[in-house]
């Protein structure tokens, strides 16, 4: 019995140490790090969707597909890599990006996108549930770059107008395009 009361405490305070471990590692990674991706969505307002309302779980899904998406996208222009649109992009949007990409490749250009937040506002959600259409207020720092040298830098707060398409196990974004400032 003793054996197995002295194995009982060995164990207890190797899983407590390990715990403290874990406490220390966890308590030493910035909270930015913590929370890089929900915090680039600043706000996500589906109040004035129509003529349908957005169920909670789409609205998540839109929400987790959209950071991945402008992340995907922020990766693509810094690294000059087109393939790494495909999982977020389709139609249109593919296409426009792509471009742009293709057009940096050909002129030894890269831009890297700091991004400081978002507010997405749905504003149409198809009665079939096929689009998603909402407007995006993005906060984004843009190095414009060759090689590594930072030609320019800008901060700008954009507005997009965005059409969001199902597709099999998440949400695509179809149209991404720039609207003039108001």
């Amino acid at each position: 019995m003793n054996r197995v009361h002295d194995f009982a405490r060995r164990s207890g305070i190797w899983l407590a140490m390990i715990g403290l471990i874990i406490l220390f590692v966890l308590a030493s990674i910035p909270p930015s790090m913590l929370a890089a991706g929900p915090r680039l969505l600043q706000s996500f307002d589906v109040s004035s969707s129509a003529p349908r309302a957005v169920e909670p779980t789409t609205a998540l899904a839109i929400q987790r597909d959209y950071v991945h998406a402008w992340q995907s996208l922020a990766s693509a222009l810094e690294e000059n890599r087109s393939d790494l649109l495909g999982e977020d992009f389709i139609g249109g949007a593919q296409q426009q990006w792509q471009e742009a990409i293709r057009a940096q490749q050909q002129n030894g250009l890269s831009r890297r996108i700091v991004d400081h937040g978002h507010h997405v506002r749905v504003s149409f959600y198809s009665p079939d549930g096929s689009s998603l259409e909402a407007l995006d207020t993005a906060d984004l720092e843009i190095e414009y770059r060759e090689g590594s040298r930072v030609l320019s830098t800008e901060h700008v707060q954009a507005h997009y107008m965005v059409l969001f398409t199902p597709a099999e196990n998440s949400w695509k974004v179809r149209i991404l395009q720039e609207l003039p400032p108001s």
